[in-house]
């Protein structure tokens, strides 16, 4: 049954269709390196069909105004997803090197949280919003605020968490009453093509309000960038592709959401008794998606006068969480996404160790007989916040170790970072714990392991970590516009 899901068609204008030239693209498997089928690779064509079908079911269609609908279409997703949950792990094993484990929760099972929440969001949500009546230069005048949706939403997302951030791309755009065209990453295909099929099949949204392309070629993005049939570009990655992103949007002054890149400090304070919560928090959080999350904790800034104390407890954690074939439910730590991504991993330790720095475990291929793309997590210490690993996003399971002398030096270590999207810090003395942490300048923010995830939370960073917030209503809100009216009383 799951081997039906690997699919290889589109949808556009609500059809499930193959490329236009019927061209396919290998998708490889992190496991094994090897071939597991095939996807449809949409041409420039494709692409441009599915920005019509978006422009005219949104200009044509009653979707932007019958938020009822809306939220039934919602809800009628909602339930094909958790029908579903099967195929989706499936597919996302075979594709992303997701854990088992980790699909149980943030791969698959925990987006689906999206749907209900937005779903009762726009139920609930005052569209409508009056100001009362004013002396105006045109007399007497009632005036109000209608929130109405921005429009075309083209919606580009990465490979490391697709389930979770094509539906937080896309749930929050319908719910709002926009259209919307999904372009999943080259090397995650059949999670976002599942999607289409489910909408196609399973629910009552009307054609061309949803459109799903994929490609082999990751400059196809651009095309959506530069269409001025296109309102709003939403767009998760790395921070160098978001600056051509928010350059090609500037010329048809086309409104941006950009979810970028991190480089997340985990600040340990000198008052803990014992470093073991930091420990586990950094190394099973980094497990979790083999390092490959924006938001993670990857820079741990531990007291010096307590620092090998910490390192130690840090490296003993590690053994616990080998490389492992993610389809075993006792695996924690799986493959990383491809091969690019392996060399990338192992050119930023290589550049450690020719810094100075110590790799105090890890740091290696495991030289798994499978051929898939695994590295062991990996601890640098002895690392100075000027090096490259302490401030580039590498997107492996490498976490390095900064000392720090007080809580204004940590404070200053955790801000000196062009990224700003995370962050955690532990001490025993909460007060003391939450003040540092409300220094820090970052859009998240963890407190003694609290976990801030979740559909109501706005997600997004400071600096070169993006623009808007994903998620929550404020996740909603970026979809939506204000205008303002008035009449004579």
């Amino acid at each position: 049954m799951v081997a039906d899901w690997r699919a290889e068609r589109l949808l556009i204008d609500g059809n499930l269709q193959p490329a236009a030239n019927k061209r396919t693209y290998p998708n490889v498997s992190p496991s094994s390196g090897r071939t597991i089928g095939v996807a449809a690779d949409a041409s420039p064509a494709d692409i441009d069909r599915a920005i019509g079908a978006a422009r005219s079911a949104f200009d044509n269609s009653s979707w932007s105004t019958d938020s009822r609908f809306r939220v039934k279409c919602i809800r009628q997703l909602h339930d094909a997803l958790t029908a579903h949950v099967a195929e989706l792990t499936e597919l996302t094993i075979a594709e992303v090197g997701a854990t088992r484990s980790a699909c149980g929760s943030i791969q698959v099972v925990s987006p689906m949280a999206f749907l209900p929440y937005y779903a009762d969001l726009a139920e609930s949500y005052e569209w409508t919003t009056p100001l009362g009546e004013a002396d105006t230069l045109g007399g007497r005048a009632s005036r109000w605020i209608e929130r109405v949706p921005v429009g075309v939403v083209a919606a580009i997302t990465p490979w490391n968490v697709p389930n979770q951030i094509n539906l937080a791309k896309i749930i929050p755009a319908l719910a709002a009453g926009c259209t919307v065209v999904l372009k999943p990453a080259p090397q995650t295909p059949w999670t976002g093509l599942a999607l289409g099929r489910l909408i196609a099949e399973h629910t009552d949204i009307p054609a061309g309000v949803v459109n799903i392309v994929t490609c082999s070629d990751p400059a196809a993005g651009a095309i959506l960038t530069a269409d001025p049939r296109i309102d709003m570009i939403s767009f998760t990655g790395s921070t160098n592709t978001g600056k051509k992103v928010m350059r090609a949007a500037a010329e048809n002054i086309t409104k941006v959401f950009l979810e970028l890149g991190g480089k997340s400090a985990l600040i340990a304070i000198d008052d803990l008794i014992d470093f073991s919560e930091v420990a586990a928090t950094a190394v099973f959080g980094t497990a979790t998606v083999c390092g490959q999350g924006c938001a993670l904790t990857t820079r741990l800034l531990l007291p010096r006068s307590r620092y090998n104390e910490a390192v130690e407890a840090i490296a003993g954690m590690m053994q616990h969480t080998p490389p492992g074939d993610p389809d075993d439910p006792s695996t924690m730590l799986g493959p990383l996404i491809s091969a690019a991504q392996l060399d990338r991993v192992e050119r930023h330790v290589a550049s450690a160790r020719a810094d100075g720095a110590r790799i105090v475990c890890g740091g290696r291929r495991p030289g798994s007989p499978s051929g898939g793309f695994f590295y062991e997590q990996t601890l640098i210490a002895d690392v100075d916040n000027r090096m490259a690993v302490a401030r580039e996003e590498i997107f492996g399971p490498v976490l390095v170790a900064i000392p720090y002398d007080d809580d204004n030096d940590a404070v200053s270590i955790a801000n000196d970072s062009p990224y700003g999207l995370s962050g955690a810090v532990f001490g025993d003395d909460e007060s003391r714990a939450l003040e540092v942490a409300r220094r820090i300048r970052t859009g998240t923010m963890s407190v003694n392991g609290g976990v801030w995830y979740g559909p109501d939370v706005p997600f997004g960073g400071f600096k070169h970590s993006g623009v808007g917030r994903e998620m929550g209503r404020a996740g909603f809100e970026e979809h939506l516009e204000s205008k303002a009216f008035a009449k004579p009383v």
